[in-house]
């Protein structure tokens, strides 16, 4: 079972590697070829239609994995042809609805309403991708219930890889600025919708004749229930950017986000070894008990902070340097945010961690409670913190709202599940840490992507002191050295 988790997980890494090239590749490029503002309302349009595309779905995908399996083990009598067909062409029908909905919605606001001509237009063309992207959520959803993780990773690698070019062939060959990556997104979805089609028609998995309404209200009364969990999650990640478009202006919005999606990126690697924790603990769990599970989740939490804490404080020294020699000189209003945002989000990243006991043992409504308050949190310090602070408010907003979320799921975690942290070995990280940047600081590295080579610098330093002043991780070394 373990051996096919790694299997099942290293398929699942290969897009996500894709997209973590994609978004490092595109990153330099769209900061310095768009204005401030323009990469604000970038940020303003994805982080919307991050927040209604789960709207859009009414909860089908999750629906897609409950259910799958019954029907494949014949438990209930719904063919296979019957459950792809319900759930795919029901999530493209809700998905019609809902991007008219939408589009009506942004009709009756009004250019004014939602921060100029410019915006409105796009967030009337982008109302497309709440239809043509409504059945990759249950396609992708379905594939990942019948474990194949080698054909989804391929076909979701592949629309990564083509979305890039055609993303700065609509740009920069045909200067359509903006409205190109949309264009370019709406491209790629609708080529997706029509191979998945293409595919399940195929595989005779869609025969119109087998649709059953029964069958979708019983997922949509599954699902939908599971969509304000996600919407909870976004408020607090994304309701700053609504409050700083509305006291600040769009310009405000793009020093943000620059910010927020670079701290976003050193999140996403530090956390590729959590994609398989879940299931690992889970199996643990039933196997072997809650004393094995816990010094399973110890150990990969004791990993976790040896990697994070030198992560943050490198980055909170060197990180605006970094974000200046990507993103360019212009957003050099964005200085000074880093140290706020990469605490909170950094040490989020093992929220996987944080939460196992609430998993265990079906406490999950205790997650969406917590994520509430922390969004209702985030929402109502950025409201008395931006027109008093600016950007540093909403940084700080994110700080503490962050905070409260850990804060909150590890005192109920607790409860089922506990944590032990090594607090001797957290001190050793944090002085070969202070360590690294003390020696830094006295260092300087005048050529070009010296803004980068100073962190790697800092890496090779707070390894090599770790290596000194703790001895498990130089056993930790030997063990690893031998195989």
């Amino acid at each position: 079972m373990i051996r096919n988790l790694f299997k099942q997980t290293s398929w699942y890494s290969l897009p996500y590697f894709v997209l973590a090239a994609i978004g490092f590749a595109t990153f330099p490029v769209w900061t310095r070829h768009f204005t401030v503002k323009e990469y604000g309302m970038i940020s303003l349009i994805d982080i919307t239609l991050m927040f209604v595309a789960p709207l859009a779905r009414f909860g089908l995908p999750q629906a897609a994995v409950r259910f799958f399996s019954q029907c494949q083990s014949g438990n209930r009598s719904l063919s296979i042809s019957s459950f792809y067909t319900t759930l795919f062409l029901g999530a493209l029908v809700l998905g019609i609805i809902f991007a008219l909905v939408f589009f009506v919605v942004i009709l009756a606001l009004g250019p004014d309403r939602v921060g100029g001509q410019q915006i409105y237009a796009l967030f009337k063309l982008t109302s497309v991708l709440l239809f043509v992207g409504a059945g990759s959520g249950v396609f992708n959803s379905a594939l990942r219930a019948e474990q194949k993780a080698k054909f989804l990773a391929i076909v979701t690698s592949i629309s990564a890889t083509i979305s890039l070019p055609v993303a700065l062939v609509l740009v920069f060959g045909f200067l359509l600025g903006v409205k190109g990556i949309y264009i370019g997104s709406i491209f790629i979805q609708t080529s997706s919708l029509i191979f998945y089609i293409w595919f399940l028609r195929r595989q005779k998995r869609l025969v119109f004749s087998s649709f059953s309404f029964p069958f979708l209200f019983e997922a949509i009364r599954y699902g939908f229930p599971l969509v304000p969990a996600q919407l909870a999650n976004l408020i607090s990640n994304i309701g700053d950017r609504y409050i700083l478009q509305i006291f600040l202006g769009s310009q405000a919005v793009g020093y943000y986000a620059v910010s927020y999606g670079l701290t976003l990126h050193l999140k996403s690697l530090l956390t590729l070894m959590m994609t398989a924790v879940t299931p690992m603990y889970l199996d643990i769990w039933q196997k072997h008990g809650r004393e094995r599970t816990e010094k399973f989740l110890s150990s990969v939490m004791d990993y976790y902070l040896m990697l994070a804490i030198p992560a943050v404080i490198l980055f909170s020294f060197f990180g605006d340097d970094i974000l200046i020699l990507l993103a360019s000189s212009k957003y050099d209003g964005a200085r000074g945010l880093l140290p706020y945002l990469a605490a909170p989000i950094v040490l989020h990243g093992a929220i996987t961690i944080y939460t196992a006991g609430l998993y265990i043992h079906k406490k999950t409504s205790l997650i969406l409670y917590f994520t509430l308050g922390a969004g209702a949190l985030n929402l109502l310090l950025n409201l008395i913190f931006v027109p008093r602070m600016g950007l540093v408010g909403a940084a700080i907003t994110t700080l503490i709202s962050y905070i409260f979320l850990i804060v909150l799921a590890n005192i109920f975690s607790s409860k089922y599940i506990t944590i032990r942290l090594n607090y001797l070995a957290i001190g050793k990280y944090l002085l070969a840490s202070i360590m690294a940047v003390i020696f830094l600081r006295f260092i300087s590295i005048d050529v070009f992507l010296g803004a980068i080579i100073k962190p790697v610098i800092g890496v090779i330093i707070y390894s090599a002191a770790i290596l000194i002043i703790d001895n498990r991780t130089r056993k930790r070394l030997r063990i690893a050295l031998k195989f």
